[in-house]
């Protein structure tokens, strides 16, 4: 059971930065653009688009607000 709960949490992951860069690329964003609106690095979003790490609720809220 605990290995299917680990599965899972790695396809949100995926779809979050499966997400991510569709999104940035609709909008015709750099990784840069998008770092300089929500206040990070642009190694984050490099981070959070290849699944490495995952944005913190503050900050996913201000991507909400980027791709709405």
């Amino acid at each position: 059971m605990l290995k299917k709960r680990r599965r899972k949490r790695k396809r949100e992951k995926t779809m979050f930065h499966d997400n991510l860069i569709t999104l940035r690329k609709m909008k015709n964003m750099t990784q840069e653009d998008i770092a300089d609106i929500v206040g990070v690095s642009r190694q984050s979003v490099a981070k959070w688009e290849t699944g490495e790490t995952v944005p913190d609720l503050d900050k996913c809220k201000i991507l909400a607000e980027i791709f709405e």
